[in-house]
Formats: C-alpha cells, structure tokens, sequence
C-alpha cells in the first residue's frame, strides 16, 4: 500500500524530521511510542473490504470492537466494567411494519389497489402509526421559487388534500442541470425548502416520488444513505424517542413511482410528460387528480439491539488524584454498505479507534503512570445518534464528578485533496489539525495552545462553539461529555469530500500527519492527567 508520505513536499519532510526530534527532546515521555506503521496496521484491519463499513448492530462491528478488546488486552490495559472491556446497552428500533403497512388507491366506483412497496417518512422524525385519507393534487416539484416567479401551490388550494411531487426542482431536457441557479435547488439540497414550504401547505400529507429523469423509481434506489437513515427511528431504552410531531404539519413520505403512475392512470398525463412541460416552460402543471382517492396505513414494530462500547484504563500513580479520571474517545462504528456498495470509513472514524490504541500504548509504556487514571473508550452508535456516548454517560463506569476532561478524535487522517475546497468543506493542510471546543475550560485549551506552540502542527480553532454554521461542536461523541459540564477538546483534520461515501479508504490516509496528531493528541492528555491540580470549568455548558 503506497502511502501518502512519498508525495509529501520536501519541505515538509524537513518538518517531520525537526517535530521527531523535537518530541525527543521533551520532557513528556512515552511519545515516541507512537508511530505511523501502527496507525497504518490498526486502520487497514478496521476498514479493510472485509468489515463491510462497521454498521450498527451487525458481525462486522462486532468484529472490530473484538479486534480493539483483544489489542487493549495485549496492552495489558485493564477492562474498565468489572472484569469485561465491553459495556453493553440496550437500543430500541422503530420500524415500519411491512405487512401492516400498505398505501391504498381508491376510484369512484370504489375499487381499489394496494402498493406494499417501502415508504420512508421523513417528518415527523421516523416511522409512526397513522392512516390517512383523502384525494390527491398532483403538486409538480413542490417548491416554490421568487426570484423565478414559479409555485406549485400558487393555483390550487391543498388545504386538506395529499400532495403528490417529485423530487428535485426543474431540470434541463436531459437532467443534467438544474434550471434554478444556486445550489439551494440542487441535487437533495431542494429538499430543504421543498419540505419548508410543504410544512405549511395544510394538506394532510406529501407524498414525494423520484423525477422520471433521475432514472429511479424510488429513493431508496437513488439516494440509498437517506433511506437507511429514515428507515427506523432508534433511541436509548428507557429514554423518550426524538419526535417532533405537530398535528398542524402534514406527514411527509418519499413512497415508489409506480403509485404516482397509478393515480395519474386514466388522467391524460403521465409523469414523465408533466415533468418535460414544466421544466420547459417553469411554468407549474398542479391540478387535482379527478376519480381517485388515496389511504396512507403505517404501522410500526419496535425491536430492542444489544450494542456494546469498549471501555479500557490506567490507573492513576497518586493515591488521591487517581480517583480522578482522563477520558480518550472516539467511535468504532461507521455507516456500512449502501445500495450494495461498502463505505469503509477508514478516516471516519478507524482513525480515531487506532490513534487511542496508539495514545494507550505511549502511556502503557511509562515506568511512572500519570497522577490521575485514564479510560480509553471506544464508542458505537455514533453514526445514527451519538447512543454510545450517551449511555457512558448516563451509565458511567467512572463517576462523572471525578471526570476531568474528555479528549475525542473524530476523522483525525486526511490533508487537503484537490477535491475539497473550502467552499465545500473545512479541511486542513498537512501540517494543520482542528481542535473544536465549546471553550468550557480556559485552562484546557491553553494547555492545547502551549502543545501547540512546540510541534509543527498549526491547531485551527476556528470551528468551534454551538453558534458555528457547521455545528460540529454538536456532531461527534465529545458533545454527550459537553452536556454534563465535562469540558471537551474534540480533534479532527476535516470533513473531506469522501466524507460517507466509498472513498473513503486507506490509501489516502497521510500516516506521517496522523503521527504528529496522535502526538499532540497525547501530549495534551499527558499534560491534563498529571496537572498538580484539576483544570477548572469556568464556563460550564449548563450555564450556557
């Protein structure tokens, strides 16, 4: 495997070669037990093809926290829940009930057809039981654009009625490019003021089928990600599912093209000739579908998952301040296969699981352990609801109160690729590192600043706080230590462009970069655990 090293410029080869040296001068030992050649076997296991992405709740997962239990043990780490690395919890699925749930098409002579296909309900939030009924307006894009003089709902009154729209916005004679400038009408970004300006239409539902240009019948087929996403709600036993249900708002479904061809049946028009006139002449084509009625029936099954997280430590060296604990996290899970084809997260995140490895062995390795002890946690559920972070800390294995500060690493592998601008993403470079913090502990992100100042690593703090556009600060396990008055230091290199998708792999992994972040990583943890006195909180997040 070719790594990035042998394209790195001179220059900053000349840069690793002073930070080695540098490290090796310091008074902070055990740092040079980090290195890229462990980083690189670490992560080519837990993203390699044969994991098949690490989604929740399935053996590949399974095998990578087997993987990370059995390299804590060969550590000589000790297990930090009893006498067991893994701390179980329980999640709760709620799914749609396929032989409960059908949509029903109705006509005036009373007869009917059932679809059975899969509907994905996109609000409120995840599946629920309901049944509607009522006739149809076939409502073109269902969006409406100002600047164009273009609304689907501008001629017709949907008060009460459910909407039939496609996907998307209006397109050019092949597809290819959107009629709208900007990219709020592109690509799913229409979705947004699509389902804004649907929310307050007072129809009872919106029904949303894929554009006969997009090639698909159905999203699942064009946008497999979403779907796996919408497809069950899930949230921690014995806590309240995230529901946002407002009687006032219609239920919005993405549901399978037939259905539309069928309501349109009889009607003079079909899909794809509807779709060629507006988006030749931007010109809206709504109007209620005469004869058919529709009835939408879902109806949901709850189903509990055993997950796990991985929890290690270190006891502290000093009799009093070793009740005190330093807590290293970052999540094993990633987003598995979609429509068939694995994303094997390799940066996202089997960075952030091998740089723990590799910060646990640089502490193992001191003759003296730090003053306070140390949890190294390995954490799932992150991609579909930070749920492991939030059982550790409804359920800590350390009291919370003795818990000084939590160091997380989220996506720490990538510099800046041609592909990822800073219009579309923040990246950094190779000497650069973000370090996102909600700034609870003045003190916590000076000893960041002072590690700083010694390595050649540039740390960009420009991501951080709850107000930013980005909202990382919320996005990554780190956020579950935030709400507890915990303070924080959440590190990553950026969201690249393969960010979710199958590229990304471990071939573009900079391993010589991640060294130096680990080490910094480290360093900053070295500093928190063995501080004469505990780091103050100063601006706790209850307080914000």
């Amino acid at each position: 495997m070719t790594r990035h090293t042998l394209r790195i410029p001179v220059a900053f080869i000349a840069l690793i070669c002073f930070s080695v040296f540098s490290y090796s001068q310091r008074t902070v030992p055990g740092s040079d037990k980090i290195n890229s050649a462990d980083l690189e076997a670490h992560i080519s296991f837990l993203a390699s093809p044969s994991m098949n992405g690490r989604a929740n709740g399935t053996k590949d997962l399974d095998i990578a926290l087997n993987y990370l239990t059995s390299q804590a043990k060969l550590l000589g780490l000790k297990p930090a829940n009893g006498n067991s690395y893994y701390q179980p919890y329980s999640l709760m699925k709620k799914s749609i009930d396929p032989e409960k749930s059908e949509i029903s098409i109705f006509t005036t002579a009373n007869d009917s057809i059932q679809f059975r296909e899969p509907m994905y309900q996109l609000f409120p939030t995840g599946p629920s039981d309901f049944e509607i009924e009522g006739e149809v307006i076939f409502a073109g894009y269902g969006i409406r654009a100002d600047s164009y003089s273009y609304n689907d709902l501008e001629e017709i009154n949907p008060e009460g009625k459910i909407l039939l729209v496609m996907n998307r916005s209006p397109l050019s004679e092949d597809g290819s490019e959107y009629r709208f400038q900007g990219s709020i009408w592109s690509s799913m970004m229409s979705l947004q003021p699509k389902m804004t300006f649907l929310m307050f239409s007072k129809a009872k539902a919106v029904i949303i089928v894929s554009d006969p240009k997009s090639g698909y019948s159905s999203i699942q087929q064009q946008h497999p990600g979403i779907t796996s996403e919408l497809e069950s709600l899930k949230y921690l036993k014995g806590s309240k599912p995230m529901i946002i249900d407002m009687p006032a708002v219609p239920r919005i479904l993405f549901v399978h093209r037939n259905i539309a061809d069928e309501l349109l049946k009889g009607t003079g028009q079909s899909l794809e000739k509807l779709q060629k006139e507006i988006d030749s002449e931007l010109k809206p084509k709504s109007f209620l579908i005469p004869g058919k009625r529709i009835r939408i029936t879902e109806a949901t099954q709850t189903d509990e998952i055993t997950m796990n997280n991985v929890a290690a430590w270190i006891e502290g060296s000093d009799s009093e301040l070793k009740k005190e604990i330093v807590v290293f996290s970052g999540h094993a899970d990633h987003v598995g296969e979609r429509g068939g084809i694995i994303h094997p997260g390799a940066d996202d995140n089997a960075s952030g699981c091998a740089a723990i490895l590799e910060i646990a062995q640089a502490f193992q390795s001191l003759e003296k352990k730090p003053l306070r002890s140390l949890l190294f946690l390995w954490v799932t559920g992150e991609e579909i609801g930070l749920f492991g972070s939030q059982s550790y800390v409804e359920n800590p294995l350390f009291p919370l109160e003795n818990t000084v500060a939590n160091l997380n690493m989220d996506m720490i592998g990538r510099v800046r690729g041609a592909a990822d601008t800073t219009e579309n993403t923040p990246m950094t470079d190779e000497t650069g590192l973000f370090v996102i913090t909600g700034n609870q502990s003045k003190e916590l992100v000076d000893i960041a600043r002072e590690v700083d100042e010694k390595t050649v690593l540039d740390l960009d703090y420009s991501l951080s706080g709850r107000n930013h556009p980005l909202q990382l600060f919320a996005r990554s396990d780190h956020y579950n230590f935030a709400k507890k008055d915990i303070p924080v230091l959440f590190f990553s290199t950026g969201l690249h462009t393969d960010y979710h998708e199958p590229g990304d792999t471990v071939d573009k992994i900079d391993f010589a970069k991640m060294e130096l972040v680990t080490r910094a990583i480290y360093e900053i943890g070295y500093n928190v655990a063995n501080r004469k006195k505990r780091i103050v909180v100063d601006n706790p997040f209850s307080k914000w």
